[in-house]
């Protein structure tokens, strides 16, 4: 079998842009759970941060899959 060709630059943009979505779209929505959750239980700093954390801990192992699965193609 022979080697791929390297990607082209479009094929890379979009490779960074769905990158950069997979990791800001869980952080906002947790940001944004963690603010409505406070302002229900009047917990105010804890369930946003609690949110921002769960968000970025999921944005980063979602990106860390994305990357994982590109390479083995």
């Amino acid at each position: 079998m022979g080697k791929k060709p390297p990607p082209t630059a479009y094929q890379t943009l979009g490779a960074l842009g769905g990158m950069g979505f997979t990791i800001v779209v869980p952080i906002v929505l947790g940001a944004i759970l963690g603010a409505y959750l406070d302002g229900q239980f009047h917990t105010k700093p804890l369930l946003i941060l609690l949110g921002l954390l769960l968000g970025l801990i999921s944005g980063i192992y979602g990106a860390y899959r994305l990357l994982k699965r590109s390479r083995n193609l």
